[in-house]
């Protein structure tokens, strides 16, 4: 289908809402640090480590944790971070193991090489925040941490969601009781 000028007006419009939406912002900062990491420890030597594997690495306790646990955290399916574990497995970085506690459970824990991988990748973690002050700006880059430290901690926990939040609602609602045919108000509940 052929657009016309306005069409391309409102495709270029919502490109740019689309390319600078917090969202995408937040995925694609995500990839440029992660491909950072991973190429910071392959420097050190972590040759064969990729940039999935980081999706497990980052979501297991260091005293270790159930495959479930990781997954759920990475907001995959447990068969895909069982692979993941496996692979991780077979490369020295972790351990699987039965949990004694529960038969079907697996559970994650981090070799000697695997505790070392994470120290060495809190290390690449700091000089890559060097390298992002220089860039950015020490400010800036603090100001960005902060936000992230506070929204994590305010939407990231169990059970938030916007809809709890305080705030008018985008659902219009009657204001004269029910049944009313009165004009419309922004509801202050949930939706």
């Amino acid at each position: 289908m052929k657009q016309g000028g306005s069409g391309a007006i409102l495709s270029g419009t919502l490109e740019e809402r689309r390319r600078t939406n917090m969202r995408q912002l937040l995925l694609q900062a995500s990839r440029i640090v992660n491909r950072h990491v991973v190429e910071g420890l392959h420097a050190r030597g972590y040759t064969d480590l990729r940039s999935t594997h980081t999706t497990l690495l980052s979501n297991i306790d260091l005293d270790g944790s159930t495959v479930t646990v990781a997954a759920d955290r990475a907001g995959i399916t447990k068969q895909a971070m069982g692979r993941l574990a496996d692979e991780l497995e077979s490369a020295g970085y972790i351990r699987v193991r039965s949990d004694p506690e529960d038969a079907r459970a697996r559970v994650l824990k981090l070799t000697r090489t695997g505790r070392q991988l994470m120290l060495d990748s809190l290390e690449v973690m700091a000089d890559l925040e060097h390298r992002y002050a220089r860039s950015i700006g020490r400010d800036p880059l603090a100001a960005v941490l902060r936000g992230l430290v506070t929204f994590v901690d305010s939407e990231g926990r169990p059970g938030a969601d916007l809809a709890a939040r305080k705030g008018p609602s985008r659902r219009p609602v009657p204001s004269g009781g029910r049944g009313s045919r009165r004009r419309l108000k922004r509801s202050s509940a949930p939706a």
